[in-house]
């Protein structure tokens, strides 16, 4: 699968799930350390997320990356884990709730996917469930695209 069956696939996942953002970030290693950066996305409103770097630990994608779970926040305006500034994917695209899952492979995370609404909205299990299906599934894809 090419970059843009990858961008296409997130085109259709976020019109299957309701969601207004789609985004895929994966790491590539940078002065030693890993740096993640959000690599595909859709339903983005600018090219900012592309200036996003992140270290492992930090971010929405780096705490999925650390902890290899998924993560969700229904109101992250008021969320009590950290504040906004935080979570600059959410900054840039204006996101008032997420869900992130991780992307395995064998029991490495290659990547994250994360999927978020402008408006504030409860997150159903289905949701959740549905991202992670997809994630698994893009899996190969992202392997492939590493080599």
């Amino acid at each position: 699968m090419k970059e843009q069956d990858i961008a296409n696939e997130l085109i259709d996942i976020r019109l299957q799930l309701g969601l207004d953002f789609v985004g895929i970030a994966t790491a590539i290693a940078a002065n030693g350390q890993k740096e993640i950066r959000w690599k595909y996305v859709a339903g983005n409103r600018n090219q900012r997320y592309q200036k996003i770097v992140l270290q492992i630990g930090k971010g929405i994608a780096g705490i999925v990356w650390r902890t290899a779970r998924p993560m969700v926040s229904e109101d992250l305006k008021n969320d009590r884990f950290a504040p906004l500034q935080e979570y600059p994917i959410a900054l840039i695209e204006n996101l008032a709730s997420i869900v992130a899952v991780p992307i395995m492979s064998e029991d490495a995370v290659i990547g994250v996917m994360l999927g978020g609404y402008r408006k504030v909205t409860q997150i159903k299990e289905p949701v959740i469930t549905n991202l992670q299906e997809v994630a698994d599934k893009m899996q190969p894809n992202l392997i492939a695209t590493k080599e």
